[in-house]
């Protein structure tokens, strides 16, 4: 049994190496969901659903039998599979090979379809990239990044964040509007800490960005999440400049009680995830 349990490490460890994802996080269990292979040129299914995909690129990912990641040249493999693993251990947190929330991943997203309706992530080489379709409707994607950030290779933290910003702007906003929801006449748990937060202080960012809901709810709950899920690094974003109460769980428990017995509970239910995908 020891030399299985060797072999079997020995196998995942050189699959990882071999894939150019060595230090990043790996779901366990992925190929519960996908066998992660790409296909290029993009499915002309894709593109026929709205013929302004053919512009993204020449890389095509399908994961979750609904999630549609695309690469902007083969150059973006790497990042594509990263983001693959990373969402998978957000959809599946305890890593049993099974969406944490059956109802949301197996029978709400395989719903969206079509131009507006399909969920869509996209990495590029630069920003550049992805930022010169922002003034197409709809639009082609609902997240994306660049290979290239700042000189620097896209790493674990920008990732797991923004494809947090994602579940919450995308998903969870309309999946669970009286948790997540915005612009509503009664606010949602989270719009009313986010405002709170901005009004004590504890929250501080730009303008532009605290006077927009669509701005200001995922911000603010990804920087509480970095605290109370474990896993984020403690180093660098957010800084506590922003986040004033960086690192005080206590404080953060005493100020957002409400939010966090609403995250407990979604925790408990499979709808949010127990931690963050990092290795």
């Amino acid at each position: 049994m020891p030399m299985l349990l060797t072999s079997l490490a020995c196998s995942q460890e050189e699959d990882a190496l071999s894939t150019g994802l060595e230090g990043f996080y790996i779901h366990p269990k992925a190929s519960s969901f996908t066998d992660l292979k790409l296909q290029s040129p993009l499915p002309e299914w894709f593109v026929k659903e709205y013929p302004e995909r053919k512009m993204m690129g020449d890389q095509y990912l399908q994961i979750l039998g609904n999630i549609s990641i695309v690469g902007e040249s083969a150059d973006q493999i790497d990042d594509m599979k990263k983001i693959a693993h990373a969402l998978l251990g957000f959809v599946d947190s305890n890593e049993d090979g099974k969406a944490d929330d059956p109802e949301l991943w197996n029978k709400y997203i395989p719903t969206l379809k079509g131009a507006e309706g399909r969920l869509v992530l996209y990495v590029t080489e630069e920003k550049q990239g992805y930022k010169r379709f922002d003034s197409i409707g709809p639009s082609l994607y609902d997240q994306a990044w660049s290979s290239n950030r700042d000189g620097e290779k896209l790493h674990t933290k920008i990732i797991m964040e923004e494809l947090f910003h994602f579940l919450q702007n995308v998903i969870w906003s309309r999946y669970d509007q009286k948790s997540f929801g915005m612009h509503q006449k009664t606010p949602s748990i989270v719009a009313e800490a986010a405002h709170r937060a901005v009004r004590d202080r504890y929250y501080i960012y730009d303008e532009d960005c605290i006077s927009s809901e669509s701005c200001l709810l995922p911000e603010f709950f990804f920087c509480v999440m970095t605290d109370v899920l474990p896993g984020w690094p403690k180093e660098g974003a957010p800084s506590i400049s922003e986040w004033t109460l960086k690192g005080q769980p206590q404080a953060i428990e005493k100020n957002f009680s409400k939010m966090l017995a609403m995250v407990k509970k979604l925790q408990r239910q499979g709808r949010m995830p127990l931690k963050w995908p990092s290795p």
